[in-house]
């Protein structure tokens, strides 16, 4: 995979997560992947997966403390922010 399109990903992402003042890496990391993931470029973890399913019982469960804080974000990031 193209570290260059990847890179794109998540200039995008933290493009789009200033709009929402947010700064956290780990946020805009995830938000990327969650990009990725939808559009076929490279596959997150299970997380990630989850949201992608719009699972939410497996998003809950998989998620990290910092993540559940950031539901609506990774799902407005799938459903809205595109390259």
């Amino acid at each position: 995979m193209s570290e260059n399109i990847m890179e794109k990903y998540r200039a995008k992402a933290r493009e789009f997560a200033a709009g929402w003042k947010i700064d956290n890496d780990h946020v805009i990391n995830i938000c990327a992947s969650v990009m990725m993931t939808r559009d076929n470029v490279l596959q997150g973890g299970s997380f990630v997966q989850a949201i992608i399913d719009n699972n939410l019982y497996e998003a809950i469960n998989r998620a990290d403390d910092t993540c559940i804080n950031y539901l609506k974000i990774f799902v407005i990031a799938k459903r809205n922010w595109y390259l």
